[in-house]
């Protein structure tokens, strides 16, 4: 049987920002009293974003980017869920053979190829999904499925289309729309809102690709809750995405960034981990944000306590992972950002473990399970509805 704290959690409910904070079950090793955002220098930009979050008419978008903590869905869905917030960027993982959120489906048809920011020299101009999905089969198509709440009347393609490929959407009703071509994607306007459709292609062939680096539906929530994961991405991975700021400007210029990347970049032996080198790679990272909103909030996630294989059989706890928390709370001092401590929630180093046999960590020591990913944005959310106490 799975003990009852794992079973509070899964019960849990979920709340909205008026409505406080999550309640957080009795957990052992978890340090509650670290649960809060620090701010290493001045606090006045994030204390200007809490008050546009809390007035009813300010729309507000969130970007969450990261590696596999974020690809997977279920940290920043949960986060999503509790702000009421829509759900922004959408990728087919599924058509490049890799994992996908839960909380919507998108079915391949076809062979599609792919780029990802996590090669050292992508094959395609990547974006904000930091990924791309290639095909030139005549067959290829993409069966999207959202929640209803997700329904849209705009619809955006995001990527390029070679000589006569081009995009069409077929409704479930039979309706077949063309799309309004814009830069670097393609705008479908539905004459109702709606959650189901097909994305289909014509004219593609060996000479007539389509590249696709996302989908953008527009919802009317006020705030939109936009992840950005790649297994395995690390801070100059997201530098490879040349798209990245554009895209953002385009579509979800960021008022606030979650920075959840660093458990890749300290993957590394201690000797061989360059703080200074990391932070420079965040700075770059950080302007190339700031193209899309100067006035944008960073807020950033130190990596959780893990293991680092140092042998083929042998793993040890990693010590960069102090290193780059350190690193963190010294860039959020530089940009008045703010840093919520997962390590040190976590109970510190070599708390992985008891995670593992609490079953909230997968045992590879690195990721999470479904209960463990709930629990730890459960967590963040209360900090950041505490921070404005």
């Amino acid at each position: 049987m799975k003990p009852l704290y794992l079973l509070l959690i899964l019960c849990l409910p979920l709340s909205v920002m008026a409505q406080g904070t999550v309640p957080i079950p009795d957990v052992p090793g978890i340090r509650l009293g670290a649960n809060r955002l620090d701010f290493p220098g001045p606090r006045e930009r994030f204390d200007s974003l809490m008050n546009r979050l809390q007035d009813s008419d300010e729309h507000l978008n969130i970007l969450h980017i990261g590696g596999s903590h974020v690809q997977a869905g279920i940290f920043s869905h949960r986060l999503r869920e509790h702000f009421n917030a829509a759900r922004g960027l959408l990728f087919p993982w599924k058509a490049i053979h890799t994992n996908a959120p839960a909380d919507y489906s998108i079915t391949p048809s076809g062979i599609w190829d792919r780029s990802r920011c996590t090669e050292s020299a992508p094959t395609e101009r990547l974006g904000m999904s930091g990924a791309a999905a290639i095909t030139s089969d005549s067959l290829a198509s993409l069966r999207l499925e959202l929640p209803s709440k997700y329904a849209f009347s705009r619809l955006h393609i995001i990527g390029e289309a070679e000589g006569t490929a081009e995009p069409y959407l077929v409704c479930d009703n039979g309706d077949t729309i063309t799309a309004e071509r814009r830069e670097n994607s393609f705008l479908f306007l539905l004459t109702k809102p709606d959650s189901l459709c097909t994305i289909a292609l014509k004219g593609v062939g060996d000479s007539a690709r389509f590249i696709l680096r996302g989908i953008w539906p527009e919802c009317e929530q006020r705030i939109v809750y936009t992840e950005s994961g790649v297994n395995g991405a690390s801070v100059p991975s997201w530098l490879r995405c040349e798209l990245l700021a554009e895209e953002l400007s385009r579509l979800c210029p960021p008022d606030l960034v979650i920075m959840g990347i660093g458990i890749n970049d300290a993957n590394v032996p201690p000797s061989r981990f360059d703080a200074e080198a990391f932070k420079a790679s965040y700075r770059r990272l950080m302007d190339e944000l700031r193209k899309a909103n100067p006035n944008v909030c960073f807020l950033f996630i130190t990596n959780n306590d893990c293991w680092l294989r140092v042998g083929r059989q042998r793993r040890t706890y990693n010590r960069n992972t102090q290193k780059v928390e350190q690193a963190m709370m010294e860039l959020a001092r530089e940009c008045d950002g703010a840093v919520w401590n997962q390590f040190r929630i976590m109970g510190g180093f070599s708390s992985s473990g008891r995670w593992v046999n609490t079953h909230l960590m997968n045992r590879d020591h690195i990721h999470f399970l479904r209960p463990g990913y709930e629990l730890l944005a459960d967590l963040l959310y209360n900090s950041i509805v505490n921070s404005e106490l």
